[in-house]
């Protein structure tokens, strides 16, 4: 069902202007997912005026001398409240999908027909954002196409989950092809190793326990140095000596999937984090991001189990960590292939 609320944008209060905004048309859909910037404009903006006013005191300058100034403070807002505008737009009349930089400079333009969705992204902090991703790339990095969001029943996303991203898709199903989704077998594993019904995950053992070894050192060195600082020394040497603990359980842990029994178990040093779920009970993956002072540093495939006789409670469990979009695409056609979904 197309609705048409062509006028009906959500209202930008002090409270949504952060959030998500979107505009649904006939055989159109609008996104703005960066309305953030508008308080970040306005933050800006604000602290701009005081520093203006703090430079032309402190300099017993005027408005003409200070105008170099000035330009260059109101350049900064102004790109900050362009980017604000920014929008997706998915327009079913002429199939494709556009990105809008500052809503008039186009950067990004896609056919429907290589897109593959929107789905949720995770990153490490604990926060969640909406992406569209490719139909060679679901994995990738994706299109941002929405606000970030902290909690799974944020209001802005629910709407935006159930009122605008099952419209697109309805565009995405219309240039659907039947070899979309056609799936070629796979014959030789590139992330299982394979023993009679079991398929067990490959990790890199050397790697982890060459770490494990040299924060152990570490630990080891710190305990024989003198210092006055007892705590802080204790601190420090439990500290290196828990991320070695860290490393060699990663280097013992074995995550393996037995097609008879129809289960996945992951086993290791601590048994306490031990887990065994059935297939039955596969509830999804979600891949989470991870930066390091904003730098991609690879994605981390997590599967959802649901726990029985538990309504509603899921248990996690991260499989494995990939940087490149193509190994994880491999990666989920290999799992999806020996759990046979």
């Amino acid at each position: 069902m197309v609705l048409n609320t062509a006028t009906q944008l959500y209202t930008m209060s002090l409270k949504s202007i952060s959030k998500t905004r979107w505009k649904i048309e006939t055989d159109r859909v609008t996104v703005y997912p960066y309305s953030v910037f508008y308080l970040f404009t306005a933050i800006i903006a604000v602290l701009f005026t005081g520093l203006l006013l703090i430079y032309m005191n402190y300099q017993h300058a005027g408005i003409g001398e200070s105008l170099p100034f000035v330009l260059l403070l109101l350049l900064i807002v102004v790109l900050f409240w362009g980017f604000a505008a920014t929008y997706i737009e998915f327009d079913l009349g002429k199939a494709r999908m556009r990105k809008m930089l500052m809503g008039f400079i186009p950067v990004n333009t896609i056919p429907l027909s290589k897109l593959q969705g929107i789905n949720s992204v995770s990153n490490m902090a604990g926060s969640y954002n909406y992406r569209l991703f490719e139909k060679n790339s679901r994995f990738g990095k994706g299109i941002i196409v929405s606000s970030g969001y902290t909690k799974a029943d944020d209001p802005n996303a629910i709407a935006f989950v159930e009122e605008a991203v099952p419209i697109i898709h309805g565009y995405l199903d219309q240039y659907d092809t039947p070899a979309d989704n056609v799936k070629e077998k796979i014959t030789s594993f590139r992330f299982f190793t394979q023993q009679g019904d079991t398929y067990t995950i490959k990790n890199k053992k050397i790697g982890a326990i060459i770490f494990g070894l040299f924060f152990l050192a570490i630990g080891i060195v710190l305990l024989n140095v003198e210092t006055n600082g007892i705590l802080a020394k204790v601190f420090i040497v439990v500290f290196t000596v828990f991320l070695a603990v860290i490393f060699f359980n990663a280097a013992y842990t074995k995550i393996a999937l037995n097609t008879t029994t129809k289960t996945i178990s992951r086993t290791g040093l601590a048994k306490f984090l031990n887990r065994s779920h059935h297939f039955v009970a596969f509830a999804g993956i979600q891949t989470v991001r991870r930066s390091l002072n904003f730098i991609y540093i690879g994605t981390d495939v997590n599967l959802y189990f649901e726990v029985a006789g538990k309504n509603g409670k899921q248990d996690i469990i991260t499989i494995i960590s990939l940087k490149k979009s193509a190994d994880i695409e491999r990666f989920v056609e290999e799992l999806y292939q020996i759990m046979e979904i």
